[in-house]
């Protein structure tokens, strides 16, 4: 748009309030001697002699300028001064006139303190704002005495410090040619100062070709102007640089100061820190932070191609845990960055990838055609992990858990297509081919894990845990040698619900060591009321998770339980799973080792469900296997018997005693006594009851038999 001049332009403007209609009028004639100026958005579009004056500008540089660029960055009161203007001009667009103090900075560098008031009009019925400028009464008194001093110093010493400043510096005129250069212009483009005086910067190519957001005369249309450009120097290299460019006006010539600063080390030092902040260290792939915003370049262009469907896939890998706890975090780092070498290899065309963390990963597919497609490639990615990965010569196996969801279908936020990418996957593990898709299903059940979380955390506090007893009784005796206590939890609806079902989510909620020490303390407590009235040799035997084991405070508060409790401590089973041992072999070691001093006895849980090792079972220090009740159940068949009969071989080869769980009816009874001598725990003896009933039922009917067959003998 060319300049219009304020007389042919405010003869176009007009206003429906009466009262600005006056005004109007009165700035119609005074254009001379009242400091106006029409503003349209951001931008003067034109302003009276007297507004040009007071801003020390000419016309060609006021038009287009914005109120900022007669600004200095903060106001006086500290506020940004395009904040707090935008502010202002945003509440007078509204149709109220506004009035407020405001710092201005003249073209000569003046500070202007001045009384705006902006008032709503029209311009050829478009919106503008009529700008009024008021000087402060306080600029009557000589701001020069608070200046800032240069004015006061010898113009030599200026001259030596703009020679000597770090900052290269040219000043050119309105041909721009260059005029003066310092010291460090010459350092950085690799010229002689004789090299550069009367040339252009266009003559010696000093500066790239601009992008278009970068006007070709920097200048053009305000009196100043700052960004980053490309320079060149003599060699024809080429560095980023910060510049800034200002006309001034000195003895009615018109200059322009350029400043610049080679940025290479800096923006070097931003492209590490972007590397940093974008990608992850370990495997070089993008971070999650990268993640969101790849997921939403990819959810926005989808848009464009509705026929299309994405998917965000979340994979965890399968084994992982294990090899970390085994190897060690550095083996583990070496498998993380060859799962990622597989997929970038597999998936590099197709897909963006990303590490969460840990062993969990994401893949991105921006279109696909349909869920079969998307369903093929996640079969593609399973059979990635078919071969073993190999380290220095050891091969480790892993596999992998795929979780999906899809874009924009089930939603356009990347933070929720992820959490539900997150559930699916929970959801693939336990699947056959370990894919889910989010669905319904997978949603309800979820939602259904949220709530059962919830109310464990306030279980406790509701009192709604209790222990159940069964008995493990001698095969060969069919006398009850000890009692196991079992965990239960009653639910609101008064439904029980056993251990094993929300253990699990006692251990992801971290309240496991808390309800554990309760379990453990509430046991030590009965079986010394049990002792006393019953059997001084009578065992309690307790599960203890791989938390508590681990926690640092487990063996002097279970020496504090057993003190105050006054059990004695070879009366004390501490039953744990195989799985509890694999992690941390080396310190799980040397907690057994401490229950051993203590006299406690130690016994392997669920022995044959799990990773069963030989070498481990003959370096620790344990009295018993619980033989899972799997192998119970297979005693029908041949080899399940040759199964039993082998591993309670094995259990005698060691000295170790065996307890066989899960008998049900009197033939397993019968075949595991003719196996061998051993335990055995399960329906066929008695069901979990409460401590009550175990009393009445089983302890009082065999001890008080026993009392009166001492009378009759006359013991």
């Amino acid at each position: 748009m060319s300049a219009l001049t304020w007389s042919k332009l405010y003869p176009r403007v007009s206003s429906a309030d009466p009262a600005l209609y006056e005004q109007l009028s009165h700035w119609k004639n005074q254009s001379e001697s009242t400091a106006v100026a029409i503003l349209r958005g951001q931008h003067f579009l034109a302003a009276t002699p007297a507004a040009l004056s007071y801003f020390e500008s000419l016309e060609q540089n006021f038009i287009h300028a914005t109120p900022f660029d007669f600004s200095p960055r903060l106001q006086s009161s500290g506020r940004s001064s395009v904040e707090y203007g935008l502010q202002m001009i945003k509440k007078a667009a509204k149709g109220e006139v506004v009035s407020f103090n405001w710092l201005h900075m003249s073209q000569q560098g003046k500070e202007l303190p001045t009384l705006l008031t902006l008032y709503p009009a029209l311009l050829d019925g478009d919106q503008i704002l009529l700008v009024f400028f008021k000087p402060m009464d306080r600029r009557k008194r000589s701001r020069a005495s608070i200046s800032n001093g240069f004015e006061t110093l010898p113009k030599e010493l200026m001259s030596i410090t703009l020679e000597d400043s770090a900052e290269a510096v040219y000043i050119t005129n309105e041909d721009n040619q260059i005029l003066a250069v310092n010291k460090a212009m010459c350092r950085i483009c690799g010229y002689s100062a004789e090299h550069l005086l009367g040339k252009t910067p266009l003559e010696l190519k000093l500066e790239l070709q601009q992008k278009s957001s970068v006007p070709d005369t920097p200048l053009k249309g305000t009196g100043s102007w700052q960004g980053e450009v490309k320079k060149c120097r003599s060699d024809g290299s080429t560095f980023p640089a910060w510049q800034s460019c200002r006309r001034i006006y000195a003895d009615n010539t018109v200059f322009y100061v350029n400043l610049f600063s080679d940025i290479s080390e800096k923006k070097a030092l931003e492209a590490k820190l972007t590397q940093q902040a974008m990608y992850d260290k370990l495997t070089g792939l993008p971070n999650r932070f990268h993640l969101i915003q790849l997921l939403s370049k990819a959810i926005n262009n989808i848009k464009k191609s509705p026929e299309m469907i994405g998917a965000l896939m979340f994979l965890d890998l399968n084994g992982f845990k294990n090899i970390n706890d085994s190897f060690g975090h550095s083996t583990g780092d070496k498998v993380l960055q060859l799962v990622a070498a597989r997929l970038e290899a597999c998936c590099i065309e197709n897909a963006e990838i990303a590490r969460l963390g840990g062993d969990e990963f994401t893949l991105v597919l921006p279109l696909c055609h349909n869920r079969e497609e998307i369903e093929a490639f996640s079969e593609q990615i399973l059979s990635l992990f078919e071969a073993p990965f190999e380290i220095n010569g050891q091969k480790f196996y892993l596999g992998t858990s795929i979780g999906i969801s899809l874009f924009p279908q089930q939603s356009d936020e990347p933070n929720q297509l992820l959490s539900m990418a997150d559930t699916a996957m929970y959801s693939a593990k336990k699947s056959p081919n370990h894919i889910r898709f989010y669905n319904a299903t997978i949603r309800e059940a979820a939602e259904k894990k949220l709530h059962t979380l919830n109310d464990l955390r306030h279980a406790q506090g509701l009192g709604q845990f209790s222990l159940a007893y069964q008995s493990i009784i001698d095969l060969e005796s069919n006398d009850i040698v000890a009692v196991e206590a079992l965990l239960r939890w009653t639910q609101n609806n008064g439904e029980i619900v056993e251990a094993q079902d929300f253990i699990p989510l006692l251990e992801e909620a971290g309240l496991m060591v808390s309800i554990g020490q309760w379990a453990l303390e509430q046991a030590c407590i009965q079986m010394q009321q049990w002792q006393q009235e019953f059997d001084p040799q009578l065992k309690i035997s307790v599960n203890i998770s791989r938390s508590q084991l681990e926690h640092p405070d487990f063996i002097p508060m279970l020496k504090g339980l057993l003190a105050r409790t006054q059990l004695p401590a070879n009366t004390l089973i501490i039953e744990i799973t195989e799985s509890a041992l694999i992690h941390r072999p080396k310190f799980m070691a040397n907690v057994l080792a401490q229950l051993k001093e203590m006299n406690i006895s130690i016994a392997i849980d669920d022995f044959g469900a799990g990773l069963s090792s030989l070498s481990r079972l003959s370096s620790l220090p344990l009295d018993s296997l619980k033989i899972d009740s799997a192998f119970a159940q297979r005693l029908n068949t041949n080899q399940g018997q040759k199964l039993c009969k082998a591993i309670m071989q094995l259990a005698q080869t060691l000295e170790i005693d065996v307890v066989v769980e899960g008998i049900e009816t009197q033939s397993q009874r019968d075949l595991l006594l003719n196996l061998g001598k051993g335990m055995g725990q399960g329906y066929f003896f008695d069901k979990p009851v409460k401590a009550e009933s175990f009393t009445l039922d089983l302890l009082s009917p065999i001890y008080d038999t026993q009392q009166a067959r001492y009378r009759v003998s006359g013991r």
